[in-house]
């Protein structure tokens, strides 16, 4: 009987083994190519604002999480200890400012809508407005970050050649059962690779850009609004404000980009 395609076990069991390798090599490749961005605007940004560095390092929840800090620290809201925010009393002023960009008077609308809103609803509902968004479209015409669709769709081709070498070995498997072949060695390897597939497929590129981490990197990170983008609430530095802005949570509701993109 005649090996499959002509060729022994051994020897196909090596070309497996180096076309898989190559495409792993070929799908790091893609996602390394599409973190290196493009700008598509002629005004980059010269320096981060809170917000921007927020939605860099933790993305859009993270941006909320900053405009609400400054809304605080600046008197326009209030936090109460079990994690719920009221528009201040301080003065009428309050109400028609409405803080100084399209976050924060979302914000500030939401909560005075209300009467008093739960921090973690407030950031989780509003990291989809459309003032959020504002801030991510900006960051991806400035080439520090990757646009949602683009990385998604990279990430599908960036798999193809892996899928169809495994899928060759999946018919050479077949064939071999059917054959009454021995397929051990094979066995294993489909396995190993569609594990490693998977955790790939699992594995979203990294939405910062090469560019986007070094303006991280040039950050400048003193005001607390400063300080809760670079790292959420828990690095607030009123320890009052901090406890109130976590409220019952004891930690982060933000998405955390570094968690998954390192550099």
């Amino acid at each position: 009987m005649e090996d499959t395609w002509g060729m022994p076990g051994p020897t196909f069991i090596g070309i497996y083994l180096l076309g898989f390798s190559a495409t792993l090599l070929f799908a790091f490749a893609v996602r390394i190519f599409t973190r290196t961005g493009a700008a598509s605007t002629t005004a980059p940004i010269q320096a981060l604002s809170a917000q921007e560095l927020a939605c860099l390092t933790g993305g859009p929840r993270r941006v909320v999480e900053a405009a609400v800090a400054q809304l605080v620290d600046t008197g326009q809201l209030r936090a109460s200890r079990d994690g719920y925010l009221q528009v201040s009393q301080n003065g009428q002023h309050v109400r028609i400012r409405g803080g100084e960009n399209p976050v924060e008077r979302t914000i500030v609308a939401d909560v005075a809508r209300h009467g008093s809103r739960s921090i973690s609803i407030l950031t989780r509902r509003l990291a989809e407005s459309d003032a959020v968004r504002e801030v991510v479209a900006r960051l991806v015409s400035a080439g520090y970050l990757v646009d949602d669709e683009l990385a998604k769709r990279r990430k599908v081709i960036s798999l193809v050649p892996a899928v169809v070498v495994f899928s060759a070995g999946v018919v050479r498997w077949l064939e071999g059962v059917a054959d009454d072949r021995p397929v051990g060695w094979l066995t294993v390897l489909l396995i190993g690779s569609a594990l490693i597939g998977f955790a790939m497929y699992r594995q979203a590129i990294c939405p910062r850009t090469f560019e986007g981490a070094n303006a991280v990197g040039r950050a400048s990170v003193t005001a607390p609004a400063e300080l809760v983008a670079a790292g959420g609430f828990t690095e607030h530095p009123d320890q009052v404000i901090r406890e109130s802005l976590l409220g019952r949570r004891g930690s982060v509701s933000g998405e955390n980009t570094e968690g998954s993109c390192k550099g």
